[in-house]
């Protein structure tokens, strides 16, 4: 059939199977090459790179073929070059959600020559803070790949859900996990910029434990049996820590039964009690991994991966989705062993806790907090009051407006 001026057919190409009309030039990594690469070979097409005369080009992941648009009164070949490159997380993200997706957006932005970099055990080998810049980083997490937000960031932002007095909330993108949930820490009912000292960018204050009668269940998100006769059996998940029922309670008042509630994701939250030295039992000194010497997205125990009804990765203890972010993603965030104003998750000097066991000496159960006005990460006794800014994951290409600017942020 002759179409007339103005109109395009769309002519697909098989893979190897030449149009008589339509001449293809296929470069890989710029060197010409007979054959399209194959699906799984880690390439993709480079769009912008491709060109054809006479027509636009287009790739059909389903046929993993090219798509090529030809003006019918068009006399003669159209030819084409076709430029394939190694495939990045935005084009797989692409593939799954489409060219629409803000979650795709996000990953646009990943930046690996800035980033710290990741040994062969999944640690990563965080060295100094970053004040000046802001960028997207990549390291193995639990469930694959995980993208985070570091430094000084300004495009994570999040508005999503209201509050109990029916205002709107605010939240930050810590990052993207490996099972593409999306990754949130609270900052308050407006979009309040780095560094700014502002109550409201915290729940409330809670202690982590309203007591510590020397024993070193405490430093559990949840704990079991206190008497001091084994390790195993004061960290069994069986009581709820103090801070855990104030999440729950604010999480009741907030988030249940609302329609917005269908968004979250039980992705899992670490509470890593892993010991890097002591025994845990009774008064003896017990030294949880510190993250400080060894960084990482990974949570060792299943035992201490608090999830909902997840019992595969997870241990399925939570009774909300909802926790509190790792000293280790505040590392990663930019809060390193030196003072820096300018990152993300800087609120002046507002302390807050994180989810991470530091120390049980025989007297006092220690826990990771955010303690800007003495040093970035500190271990606090769990019977201090501290902040606390909840963290959420949503369900994966959840966010569907918005740039992750303070003035336009993401929304669901």
């Amino acid at each position: 059939m002759t179409l007339g001026g103005g109109y395009f057919a769309r002519r697909v190409i098989p893979e190897l199977k030449q149009d008589e009309n339509l001449e293809l030039a296929i470069y890989v990594d710029d060197e010409k090459q007979s054959t399209i690469p194959g699906k799984d070979s880690g390439y993709t097409l480079d769009l912008e790179k491709s060109s054809c005369t006479y027509g636009n080009i287009s790739w059909d992941s389903d046929s993993w073929s090219p798509v090529v648009t030809v003006n019918n009164e068009v006399n003669g070949k159209v030819r084409c070059n076709l430029y394939f490159r190694e495939t990045t997380p935005y084009d797989e993200c692409i593939v799954k959600y489409g060219s629409d997706s803000a979650q795709c957006n996000i990953l646009a932005d990943l930046d690996e020559e800035v980033c710290p970099t990741v040994d062969e055990n999944g640690n990563i080998l965080v060295s100094s803070v970053e004040s000046e810049n802001g960028y997207l980083c990549s390291a193995p997490d639990d469930y694959g790949i995980s993208y985070y937000f570091r430094g000084n960031v300004t495009n994570n932002y999040v508005k999503f859900g209201k509050n109990a007095s029916g205002q709107d909330m605010y939240w930050r993108i810590l990052r993207i996990n490996g099972d593409g949930s999306i990754r949130m820490i609270y900052d308050g009912t407006t979009a309040h910029a780095n560094g700014e000292s502002n109550t409201d960018r915290q729940i409330g204050t809670s202690e982590y434990h309203s007591r510590d009668d020397r024993e070193n269940a405490y430093v559990g998100y949840m704990y079991g049996n206190t008497s001091g006769t084994t390790y195993e059996a004061t960290h069994r998940n069986t009581n709820s820590s103090t801070i855990k029922e104030y999440l729950d309670n604010w999480y009741t008042d907030v988030f249940l039964n609302q329609e917005y509630e269908a968004y979250l994701n039980d992705t899992l939250f670490c509470n890593d009690r892993s010991l890097r030295s002591g025994t845990g039992i009774g008064g003896d000194m017990t030294d949880y991994r510190a993250a400080s010497n060894q960084i990482t997205l990974n949570c060792i125990q299943q035992n201490d991966r608090f999830t909902v009804n997840d019992k595969v990765t997870g241990n399925g203890a939570l009774t909300y989705p909802i926790g509190l972010i790792t000293v280790d993603e505040a590392y990663l965030a930019g809060g390193y062993s030196t003072a820096n104003t300018n990152y993300y998750l800087y609120s002046g000097n507002r302390s807050w806790w994180t989810m991470t066991p530091y120390l049980f000496d025989g007297r006092y159960a220690l826990v990771y907090s955010i303690n800007a006005s003495i040093k970035p990460i500190m271990d606090i006794s769990v019977v201090i009051s501290y902040g606390v800014r909840p963290v959420i994951n949503l369900k994966p290409n959840s966010l569907k407006s918005g740039d992750g600017t303070a003035s336009n942020p993401y929304q669901v």
